[in-house]
């Protein structure tokens, strides 16, 4: 397990939106994705959040003795549904060159056994690796955490009905932005689609991850997919390619990322 390093959630937004809006000529190859090494673990016997942020006290201070940069991630704490993981750690990259860059320091340091033995001794975990792809941000909406601020994360995990795949997400994302804007400030705060590279036997194909400022606004999104035309068209078209679980998130700034 490497480095968590994790971010506020402006930078998330900024970093994941770097090349990710919809190419408006069909001939213009898409978009670079941004990259996200994702931690998805369960706390060993006694321990808690708490014993997790000394280790990332340890883990920051070794960072800054050996001059690395401080990449940006967040951290995530399930609080209802059944996915397998209590908490997720991901750490993002504007691209595929940077996560190789950022990747390949942080081996060369020789810092990583020691962060890795202080996190193991507080949770067992199962590393990934995903591409992540934008497909709303609210404008106007609050992105910037001062550091104790929480968001709920609401996390589809889908796979792809049969007959479906891949080559059919960008019109759906395309739709779920579209529809997402015109619910103003019903909508997300931002919304992202996160495509497993690693994955395993049963694993979800993809997972659409929707951020709230709290519960009532997340109920209103609802509403508004179950009480108007557009968000039942969006329902319906998610449904013809996609079986889904929802599981409910809180994500927390642990750690703010280096500035530029």
């Amino acid at each position: 397990m490497k480095t968590r390093i994790t971010t506020i959630w402006s930078m998330m937004l900024s970093i994941v939106g770097l090349g990710l809006a919809s190419s408006l000529m069909a001939a213009e190859l898409p978009p670079s994705p941004a990259v996200a090494e994702t931690f998805a673990c369960n706390y060993k016997d006694g321990k808690d959040f708490d014993d997790k942020m000394k280790a990332r006290d340890y883990m920051v201070a070794q960072i800054e003795k050996a001059g690395l940069k401080k990449v940006p991630g967040y951290h995530m704490t399930q609080t209802k549904g059944m996915a397998p993981a209590e908490t997720l750690w991901m750490d993002v990259h504007p691209n595929f060159q940077v996560y190789g860059e950022n990747r390949d320091a942080w081996d060369a340091s020789g810092i990583g056994p020691g962060v890795d033995a202080r996190f193991g001794a507080v949770e067992d975990c199962t590393a990934g690796l995903s591409a992540l792809r934008r497909i709303h941000q609210r404008e106007g909406g609050d992105d910037d955490g001062d550091g104790n601020d929480t968001n709920l994360v609401a996390t589809l995990a889908c796979k792809f009905k049969h007959g479906k795949g891949g080559d059919d997400m960008p019109d759906l994302t395309g739709h779920m932005g579209a529809v997402m804007a015109g619910m103003g400030d019903d909508g997300p705060e931002f919304a992202y689609l996160r495509t497993p590279i690693t994955s395993g036997p049963g694993f979800p194909d993809v997972f659409i991850n929707s951020m709230f400022e709290n519960t009532s606004h997340w109920t209103r999104y609802v509403g508004q997919l179950f009480q108007t035309e557009a968000g039942q068209r969006m329902r319906n078209h998610m449904d013809m390619l996609l079986d889904c679980n929802i599981s409910m998130w809180r994500s927390q700034q642990v750690v703010t990322p280096d500035e530029e």
